[in-house]
């Protein structure tokens, strides 16, 4: 005499219930994919290292305020997206000193960026005796409120266009990094910086 054992499948509920499970698996893969690809993260950056190693501030004979100055800033810029790359246009650097630009003639060369990845820029700046027309007439006293300190506040930015990969689209990037500086002597081993959080900003359309 032969037994034969019942397959719960037999009764149908075993196939139904894997299916299921294999739809709600396919399910959330898609979803991720489609995540992955259809959603564009910002770039994020940080200012990861800055030294200041002259900032002085004096009156021209027309009342003009001149400042000298030797900045360095180096600056950290990331891809967060999966698998989407970026391409970057020139960025232009500039520095201001209590909402006034001082420097605005740097530049940071073309680049790619791979997903998931990170590119470090640097960029030094200098000038002697840079006329500032444009400084406030509170600006002289809080430079000598900053400087007595010891700490000043500086903000770097760069400006140009990125573009994200399989997009046609340019979109105009600002980054801004707000820096707590203190006057080095060049020949003496530089203070630490504490690394610091920037303002990505971008075109809020379609693409960017």
């Amino acid at each position: 005499m032969g037994f034969w054992q019942r397959d719960c499948c037999d009764c149908g509920s075993c196939s139904w219930t894997t299916v299921a499970i294999w739809a709600a698996v396919a399910a959330v893969v898609a979803a991720v994919l489609i995540l992955a690809f259809a959603v564009f993260k910002p770039p994020t950056a940080t200012a990861d290292d800055a030294l200041l190693t002259r900032f002085s501030l004096s009156p021209s004979p027309n009342s003009t305020q001149l400042l000298s100055y030797n900045v360095t800033v180096t600056l950290s810029l990331r891809n967060p997206n999966m698998y989407r790359s970026i391409s970057y246009g020139a960025l232009a650097a500039a520095f201001s000193f209590n909402g006034t630009r001082f420097e605005d003639d740097a530049t940071v060369q073309p680049f790619d960026q791979g997903a998931k990845k990170t590119t470090t820029v640097r960029v030094t700046v200098g000038g002697d005796a840079k006329a500032l027309p444009k400084l406030s007439a509170a600006g002289p006293a809080e430079f000598a409120k900053e400087k007595e300190a010891g700490q000043f506040q500086v903000e770097a930015r760069l400006d140009g266009v990125m573009q994200y990969k399989g997009r046609s689209k340019k979109c105009p990037v600002a980054v801004i990094c707000p820096l707590l500086l203190q006057l080095v002597d060049p020949d003496v081993a530089a203070t630490a910086f504490e690394r610091t959080k920037c303002t990505i900003l971008r075109a809020k359309t379609s693409g960017c």
